[in-house]
């Protein structure tokens, strides 16, 4: 079944998120790719159409989590 690409992109935006967290929780070679997407609520067969390859993921994700420290010691830093 297809996905719009509103949902597509809410989809990768869910694997990101999540492969941000599971990383830092596991390591990049403490998880795989099934569990990945689990985390993210979907299946491993659509990670391929969002993605080249888990390393790609891990590029992102990597850059999510650093935005989001940047965020919150910038806030902090603004008390």
């Amino acid at each position: 079944m297809r996905v719009s690409r509103v949902q597509a992109e809410a989809n990768r935006e869910a694997v990101i998120n999540a492969a941000s967290r599971l990383f830092r929780e596991h390591g990049f070679d403490g998880i795989g790719l099934k569990d990945l997407m689990r985390g993210a609520g979907l299946t491993q067969g659509g990670f391929y159409k969002q993605f080249d390859s888990k390393d790609d993921l891990a590029a992102l994700a990597s850059r999510r989590a650093m935005e989001s420290a940047t965020r919150r010691w910038s806030s902090v830093a603004a008390l």
